[in-house]
């Protein structure tokens, strides 16, 4: 962790020039006896349980004697991210300090936290809803700005509020159907069907556009698969060295010299991408590059998107794709392609990262909805199958008894995605991927 301070850096950061950055660490501690356990290590300590403090404050041994000098921050409860008393001790970044606060913390009761400990209890004492808990996770292992900010929206409740209006809407939907139950169809609110499905149709719309941003929404924060594909000599590996601004990949005129897969980390455009050259795509009877060309096509089904050069007869199905014609510098095609490139002189490379952008981020999902876990994911998937059946059952005028039900189940799929009564292995599953201190 680290700390811009003092008031020259300030100054120097505006004028873009040189930046003091210090290393600090950064000790958490909470629980019913948090204040009271650090006042055995920090030196006259003004702390209590009453007033929340933040104070420059020297750490002792137990001997009496000055180890540290530390901004020390209290929070009382339940005004802290746990809920609980919790204290933030900013030490030094030095490993012996920061391993002798722990050791005098665990002295004076404290127990080491677990991974996601922090959050887990925020949670469980309402100060989170699960989807708000998760986005803690988005936001520390985002690989870009804009999957951190994602993760930003529904720590702020953008999720967690969409969902509990679609809820509100389905459950008033039920609550009329309820009770009209006992009622003669004959004697039905008037449009209460039609009002029904209405409003089915809309939650399904809603939650469908979940859906669209989700795959988005992950490649944001944890990067974009792209595989370069292409016969032997179509430029794979000099436009590989060219999106990765780096000499990388063996480049020579000798057919089958990349044999196996070459990967880099790059961005475009903001999008965090993993990008992938392979072995040249042809017949060979080189058991090792046969091998390559193997591997090239697995590369390609696992990709998000595969940018064949010079050959726009191989078939992709569902897997998103683009084709290019490299060498354009030397050399015009007979067929059409997406794409006219020249690795070697940089002709139309910038067209080229903005196809990849768009082809992989469709502008037409809303930005604004956002699920950030596969487990969130799953819950939409079963929501949406049981409010697709209600809304066939109301079309069909079927029992009211089936079309309640399906909606209720519905509902129960998205209570799960908020809930504060899930169950623990489910909780264990969502806390353990977080890191110790969160």
């Amino acid at each position: 962790m680290f700390d811009i301070s003092g008031k020259e850096c300030i100054e120097n950061m505006h004028a873009l020039d040189i930046i003091c950055i210090i290393a600090i660490a950064v000790v958490r501690i909470s629980g019913k006896n948090a204040i009271k356990n650090i006042s055995t290590f920090v030196k006259d300590s003004p702390f209590n349980e009453k007033t929340p403090l933040s104070k420059v404050c020297f750490l002792v041994d137990k001997d009496g004697l000055i180890f540290d000098e530390a901004v020390v921050t209290s929070y009382v409860e339940p005004n802290s991210y746990t809920g609980e008393n919790l204290v933030e001790i900013s030490c030094h970044g030095n490993p012996n300090i920061v391993s002798k606060i722990i050791d005098l913390s665990v002295e004076g009761g404290s127990t080491l936290a677990e991974p996601g400990e922090f959050t887990k209890t925020a949670f469980l004492n309402g100060k989170l809803d699960l989807s708000e808990a998760e986005s803690v996770s988005a936001i520390i292992h985002s690989k870009s700005i804009t999957g951190a900010k994602a993760g930003v929206k529904n720590l702020k409740g953008g999720l967690s509020n969409k969902i509990n209006s679609v809820k509100s809407s389905l459950v008033s939907v039920v609550a009329n159907l309820e009770f009209n139950l006992d009622i003669s169809e004959d004697d039905l609110q008037p449009n209460l069907l039609e009002n029904s499905k209405k409003v089915v149709r809309v939650a399904i719309e809603s939650l469908g556009g979940f859906l669209l941003t989700f795959r988005e929404t992950k490649m944001f924060q944890a990067g974009a698969s792209v595989v370069i594909l292409g016969p032997p000599n179509a430029g794979k590996s000099t436009l590989f060295n060219c999106l990765v601004n780096k000499n990388q990949s063996i480049v020579t005129d000798v057919e089958g010299t990349t044999r196996d897969v070459v990967e880099k980390n790059i961005d475009i455009n903001g999008l965090p991408v993993l990008l992938k050259d392979t072995a040249g795509i042809r017949e060979s009877g080189d058991s090792v590059e046969k091998i390559g060309v193997e591997r090239s096509f697995v590369e390609a089904k696992e990709a998000d998107l595969a940018i064949v050069l010079n050959d726009n007869e191989l078939v992709f199905n569902d897997s998103k794709h683009l084709y290019v014609f490299n060498k354009s510098d030397i050399a015009s095609p007979e067929k059409e392609y997406d794409l006219y490139i020249s690795a070697k002189t940089g002709d139309n490379i910038q067209e080229l990262k903005k196809l990849i952008y768009t082809t992989l981020v469709s502008s037409e999902a809303p930005a604004d909805t956002l699920l950030t876990s596969k487990r969130q994911f799953i819950a939409i998937n079963n929501t949406l199958k049981h409010l697709k059946e209600a809304h066939s059952l109301i079309v069909a005028g079927d029992s009211l008894e089936l079309v309640v039900e399906d909606i209720n189940r519905s509902i129960g799929f998205l209570d799960s995605i908020t809930s504060k009564t899930t169950k623990d292995d489910i909780l264990d599953a969502v806390f353990s991927s977080f890191c110790v201190g969160k």
